[in-house]
């Protein structure tokens, strides 16, 4: 914007977007026989903004609509907390003496952020993911050693002695129950056992002889 001369400048008045990018302030100049607006955004976010695009709609002295300009900032690396402001003025018409900003969208890595209702709606971008994604495929790719852990015989011998001892200890434990087991059926036979032999001695005591049937 060489050998412009200012014709205004002042500051955005039209309602802002909270928590998003804002339009700080505004230079109205001569470039040669053209218009051009110059304009200070602010990134009142905490993150970093890659691009942005936006609507300036014109407005002449009696605030009447007589223009929209499609604009896009790209490889932008809008830092929070920063201003921007684009070393290319954007060419208006001559009776445009003020103008809103509409904005469309803009990116923050692979996030893209939208306005709906005066808020800006975040969404994740898999078109800009798998772009972004993309670049790291021309990247070499480093070399990674990996060491392999190799048991020989002497930890194969002891894993195979270590297996021995707890299958034997597993082998004594079942044998000493089992001969618990049978060790207190002898002492302590079962009721029914106990009665049915009683019965028998009543029987043989009155002298009577069954055949089993």
């Amino acid at each position: 914007m060489a050998h412009e001369q200012i014709i205004s400048k002042g500051v955005y008045s039209f309602s802002q977007v909270k928590d998003f990018i804002s339009v700080s302030n505004y230079i109205f100049m001569h470039c040669g026989d053209k218009i051009a607006l110059a304009i200070r955004f602010s990134n009142d976010t905490e993150h970093v903004f890659d691009s942005v695009t936006f609507d300036v709609i014109q407005l002449d002295a009696l605030g009447k609509v007589i223009g929209k300009i499609r604009v896009e900032y790209s490889e932008m690396n809008f830092k929070p907390g920063t201003t921007y402001v684009s070393s290319t003025g954007i060419a208006v018409e001559g009776t445009c003496v003020d103008f809103k900003i509409q904005f469309c969208e803009a990116y923050s890595g692979y996030y893209k952020y939208v306005i709906r209702n005066g808020k800006a709606i975040i969404y994740y971008d898999r078109n800009k993911a798998s772009e972004l994604a993309g670049e790291f495929d021309h990247m070499p790719v480093p070399s990674v050693s990996v060491n392999r852990k190799h048991y020989g015989k002497t930890k194969l011998t002891a894993f195979i002695a270590v297996l021995a001892v707890i299958i034997m200890l597993a082998f004594n434990a079942f044998h000493l129950i089992w001969t618990y087991m049978e060790q207190f059926e002898e002492d302590d036979p079962s009721p029914v056992a106990a009665e049915y032999s009683s019965y028998g001695e009543e029987i043989s005591l009155l002298g009577v002889e069954y055949a089993e049937i």
